[in-house]
């Protein structure tokens, strides 16, 4: 009888849980003698950056000294920069059809002269971004005009012929949560709040 009722009850009375998860991390690309580097890019050639990882997915930046595009005038005058999901957290687990393979990030680039202290020059923000897959492009951005960028390097605004790209990345994900672990995430917060009272 209180078994039938207990079932019963697991049957009126559903729950469940998403929470959202942030991961951040920052890659950090110096290109030295770049007046050197400026003067030997065409339109649409790009330095890549090495491989790393943020959120479990590994990342690559591409910079481009004069844009993106060497049909377009009008890109070959600026500095522009594309995230790529490089590799999706495990190779193996794309293979599974139910798994999502969409990874959602922001991400933030700035440049800044060697030297300087650190102090960003140029900076621009993409915000959330949906990738759909590996080598999948977030899209080039412009940070800066390559006029700025090279006056800010004759200006002496940095200590010498060298660029900093800082690349921020912030992956974000919704995880389901069971009924048991949302309870044990909510007891530990609760003790955690305690102790601190």
């Amino acid at each position: 009888m209180l078994r039938a009722a207990w079932r019963g009850a697991q049957e009126a009375v559903s729950f469940s849980s998403t929470r959202l998860r942030q991961h951040t991390g920052t890659h950090l690309h110096r290109i030295d003698r770049y007046s050197a580097v400026d003067a030997a890019a065409l339109a649409g050639q790009r330095i890549e950056t090495a491989p790393f990882r943020v959120g479990g997915h590994e990342w690559r930046l591409h910079f481009y000294p004069r844009g993106v595009l060497a049909a377009s005038d009008d890109d070959a005058g600026r500095v522009s920069v594309d995230l790529i999901l490089w590799s999706r957290r495990d190779p193996w687990w794309s293979l599974i059809p139910a798994t999502p393979s969409d990874v959602t990030a922001a991400y933030r680039v700035s440049i800044a002269l060697d030297g300087d202290g650190g102090n960003r020059a140029f900076c621009t923000a993409v915000g959330p971004h949906r990738f759909r897959g590996s080598l999948c492009s977030a899209g080039a951005m412009d940070v800066a005009t390559v006029e700025e960028l090279r006056a800010a390097l004759r200006r002496g605004e940095g200590a010498g012929d060298r660029i900093v790209v800082r690349c921020d990345v912030t992956v974000t994900s919704l995880e389901k949560e069971s009924r048991i672990m949302w309870c044990i995430r909510q007891l530990v917060s609760k003790i955690n709040l305690d102790s601190i009272r």
